[in-house]
Formats: C-alpha cells, structure tokens, sequence
C-alpha cells in the first residue's frame, strides 16, 4: 500500500468526536491510517509495537516501537504498516480542551511556542511508564485525572527531548569544529564553507563557537594558522615566504606583522631562537 496524497481526509477524528458530544477521544489502532488533516483539534499518538511508515507534512520515514507525536491543528499525517504486526495509541481533543489543559498545567504552556509538533524515541522505562498511564484509561473512573496526568508526562517528556537535543546537537557541531581547527583540517578553509558544513544556523555555530572557545571562528582559525606555522618554522627548513604561502595568507608583510602581534617576534627571529633552546 502506498500513500494516496489526492484522498486526504480532513477532521477525520474530529467528525468522530463532535458526534459523540466529546471534546477529547483515544483509540488502541493497529491499521493504516489514511492521510488526514485536523483542522481544529490535537493529536498524540505513540507507537506501540512494530514499524510503520509515518507521512507527515509531505515527507515520509520509517518509525519504530516508543516514538512519540504530538501535533498542533493544522498538521497533516499518515500511517502505513511496515509488518503485519504493528498497533499504535492516539489521543485527539479539541482546541478548548487543550487551551484549558494548558491554563491548568501553565509550565507547559509554551510546548508549542516555535514548533508545530513535538516527537521523541522514548526510553524502554519512559515507554512502559507511559503504556501503563494509557491502558488506565480504560477504566472509566477518574477519568479526566487519569488523561491529565498522561498528557502531563508525555509532553512533559517531549519537551525535555527538544531542549536537550538541541543542545546535544549544537555542541556536538561545536566540539566537532574546535577538533577540525586543532587538528588542522581547517586550517585554509573559508569561514562561509565551514558554516555550510553543519546544519544549524550560521548565527546560532558562530554565537556557540564563540561561548566555547572564547574567539571567534576567525580568531580561532588565525591563531591555529599561527601555531601551524611556528611548528613549520621550528621543525622543518621550510622558506618563510613558503610558510606564508602554505597558510594561504594574503600577503607575506601581512604574515609577518600577526606572526610579531602573536609570539613577540618574527618569523626569523623565532626560528633563531628555537634552535638555540
């Protein structure tokens, strides 16, 4: 089976609810589930057991056992069974009735501030706890607590996962910058192509760059191109024009006036001076 894109179904689960008077539903699923928009209601769902083709906003990926959605009104998504096995929960409630959970539950008012959906891979143990908080629901006793406290964990969780993965991701793009500066691998390289290399914004690499290190990506690249060149000065018969060359610097007077600003004397008189040592 295949997504059909020309037979989405809008508010599908939401006709469902206004029929039965409701304004929040759940459902235990382990069938495709058709291309389909909410136009005014949320939708979170968790997948149980098995692998299913997840279509979302026009892109399609292979999902697994313990990941987690949660979306705002207005997105589009699909599910297709990647193996015959396969079940999923999803729980859909009304714009009121997530305004007034929101207003209820105020830390968790600003889960949606910049994004339109919310998703993680659970933990095995955040899995099995969430599982549990799901079938509770079908006791029909303290009903609306029991959703409470399980819209109240998993969002809880989901907003966890965001800023840590933001902040995993960034400095992991950082320490992997600061390697390839030390290690000389940008050592000619231009600024604008080292941003290209990492997919996070130019500002948000040099702000977190900068944090890390103190200096600029610039100044952190001079300084690398600098102890380069002291090691060629020190440790091979390289020409110093050649060394001003290999750094790629734009002219060798240049060369001579950064290498002086960094190390108190020129190139020459460094060289001198370590063959006496």
């Amino acid at each position: 089976m295949e997504f059909n894109l020309n037979n989405l179904v809008s508010n599908r689960f939401d006709r469902h609810l206004l029929k039965r008077g409701r304004e929040y539903d759940y459902v235990w699923c382990g069938l495709d589930i058709d291309i389909h928009r909410h136009e005014d209601f949320y939708e979170l769902f968790i997948l149980a057991c098995g692998d299913f083709y997840h279509y979302h906003n026009g892109e399609e990926r292979l999902i697994t056992k313990n990941t987690v959605f949660f979306f705002k009104p207005g997105e589009s998504h699909g599910l297709r069974r990647a193996l015959p096995q396969n079940s999923h929960f999803s729980f859909f409630g009304t714009e009121n009735f997530f305004k007034r959970f929101f207003e209820e539950n105020f830390i968790l008012q600003n889960a949606f501030k910049t994004k339109n959906y919310l998703s993680a891979e659970l933990t095995d143990v955040e899995y099995d706890y969430i599982y549990r908080l799901a079938n509770l629901l079908s006791g029909k006793e303290n009903e609306y607590q029991k959703v409470s406290l399980l819209l109240y964990s998993i969002i809880s969780m989901l907003m966890l996962y965001d800023e840590s993965s933001k902040e995993d991701t960034t400095n992991r793009y950082v320490l992997d910058c600061v390697e390839k500066m030390n290690d000389y691998t940008y050592l000619t390289t231009k600024i604008k192509d080292i941003y290209s290399y990492y997919p996070v914004a130019q500002c948000t690499l040099s702000k977190d760059f900068k944090a890390y290190t103190g200096m600029t990506l610039i100044q952190y690249q001079k300084k690398q191109k600098l102890a380069y060149a002291a090691q060629l000065l020190e440790n091979t018969k390289c020409q110093i024009t050649e060394i001003a060359e290999i750094l790629e610097i734009d002219s060798f007077s240049h060369f001579l006036r950064i290498f002086k600003e960094e190390y108190g004397v020129s190139p020459k008189e460094y060289r001198k001076k370590k063959k006496k040592q």
